[in-house]
């Protein structure tokens, strides 16, 4: 049997901000507003990027799924499948709205983490000790 569809919108369709979807008290809401996104992105951008090839992924994407890995001992590809399946996590490297989709490959981390030099480490060591909960 055959049954005409009704009308009604599909959910999954309908544009919903992940703002309206989490709670804004979560440790990792908190901490993607504690984190100095655009000035780290000015300050490694001269550092991380060609100024030619390809374009790169966003910083916030790339260095927001490294602290994830790093806050959680993940492996990169555990990495990516719980950023996958997280809205927080998701929020925490700057989506808008929720993805079913993986963000980044599994690799792109481990490329990004060896071309960090000493300074930035120790950066990144600071802001991992800012998200402590």
């Amino acid at each position: 049997m055959y049954k005409l569809p009704d009308g009604q919108l599909d959910i999954y369709s309908v544009y919903c901000p992940l703002e309206q979807l989490i709670d804004m008290n979560n440790r990792w809401v908190k901490w993607s507003k504690e984190i100095p996104w655009a000035e780290l992105e000015l300050s490694w951008a001269e550092r991380l990027y060609a100024s030619r090839g390809a374009p790169a992924k966003d910083l916030r994407k790339i260095l927001g799924a490294y602290l994830i890995k790093e806050k959680l001992h993940l492996t990169e590809r555990e990495t990516v499948n719980v950023i996958t399946e997280n809205p927080y996590l998701q929020y925490f490297i700057g989506l808008a709205e929720f993805s079913h989709e993986p963000v980044l490959h599994h690799t792109l981390l481990g490329r990004f983490a060896r071309r960090l030099d000493k300074a930035a480490l120790k950066e990144l060591q600071q802001l991992l000790k800012r998200m402590k909960a």
